[in-house]
């Protein structure tokens, strides 16, 4: 038996078509919240949830999914993924993903691939940590 969803239309293996593979409405992401618990593949703690942001996976491209907006004053009304390349912006916000706070580290993010569950307010990781953006 695999762990593979059977209503995926995801054929990449790697490490690339976990992070930013196709999930459906009912995936895991549905169930996180904000300040759940996350640990990787090995069960090692990484953080807490900071934010989670539901994708459109069968979105062609990213158009009207960010929802940074600079506001009146400049200040921003919307949601930064700040340092991420450009490419990797795009991908999370058509598949969706949660940040995650790293306490005294770089924050981390997983696209919904790479959550295998939710059980008892903890996110559980299909990958480790080290392959985490």
């Amino acid at each position: 038996m695999s762990d593979r969803d059977e209503l995926s239309m995801q054929t990449d293996n790697t490490v690339q078509g976990d992070t930013y593979g196709d999930t459906v409405e009912s995936g895991p992401i549905t169930q996180v919240q904000v300040d759940n618990r996350v640990v990787d593949s090995t069960g090692k703690e990484i953080g807490r949830v900071k934010f989670v942001k539901m994708g459109d996976p069968s979105a062609a491209t990213t158009e009207g999914q960010d929802s940074f907006d600079p506001g009146f004053f400049g200040f921003g009304t919307g949601y930064d993924l700040g340092e991420l390349p450009e490419q990797a912006q795009k991908q999370l916000l058509r598949v969706g993903y949660i940040h995650i706070d790293v306490s005294m580290a770089r924050d981390r993010f997983a696209g919904a691939g790479q959550i295998a569950r939710v059980v008892a307010n903890t996110v559980h990781l299909n990958v480790p940590e080290e392959n985490l953006l």
